[in-house]
């Protein structure tokens, strides 16, 4: 009887795999045969989910985005936490993947090749980047966080700050000066 093979899920698996060795490795230290010794596959068994290694890390990407807003949507509807510690929640997400280097090398290998060349990867990240933010908005107006309409715009945009400033930092310094920068942002905003 043959095996039934859940395509999407192993689809999600290679990804994962590839997205572990691209943060050991770095992308372009990573070739094709190394992912799929990773996944533990063959590479033409790889090859039924994706043409590449770029498609690989395309979405890998965009699963590691997806995964983000999801977690953030299940902190922000978690009423039994305070704005602080929603924040504080949302942060350590980020933090905790990209505060010990394990995805930072991944965002400045992507961010360089971004650069370099124009994909349809932009379009889907900007798409991202603006429902993280819509999301963190809502969260705010949602707390009635008892700061103007304008200033919950400029909050966000602090906060995300905090965030980008803190996936690089992490490539030179410990991982708890970084978790301490949520504290001195809630401070500043008094919450």
């Amino acid at each position: 009887m043959p095996r039934i093979v859940d395509h999407d899920k192993r689809k999600r698996e290679i990804a994962r795999s590839a997205l572990m060795l691209f943060s050991k490795q770095g992308y372009h230290e990573s070739s094709f045969s190394d992912i799929a010794s990773a996944c533990r596959l063959s590479r033409s068994n790889i090859y039924n989910y994706f043409k590449n290694k770029d498609e690989i890390f395309h979405y890998a990407v965009v699963e590691l985005l997806n995964s983000i807003t999801q977690n953030i949507e299940l902190i922000a509807h978690q009423d039994s936490l305070t704005l602080a510690q929603k924040l504080q929640r949302i942060y350590q997400l980020f933090t905790n993947d990209f505060g010990d280097g394990k995805n930072a090398s991944i965002i400045l290998d992507l961010s360089l090749r971004l650069k370099r060349k124009d994909t349809k990867l932009v379009a889907t990240l900007d798409n991202s980047a603006v429902n993280l933010r819509k999301n963190i908005e809502n969260l705010f107006v949602s707390e009635n966080a008892n700061l103007p309409y304008v200033q919950i715009a400029v909050v966000t945009t602090l906060f995300f700050s905090l965030i980008e400033s803190s996936i690089t930092h992490s490539l030179f310094t410990e991982k708890a000066f970084i978790q301490q920068n949520i504290a001195v942002i809630l401070q500043m905003l008094g919450i």
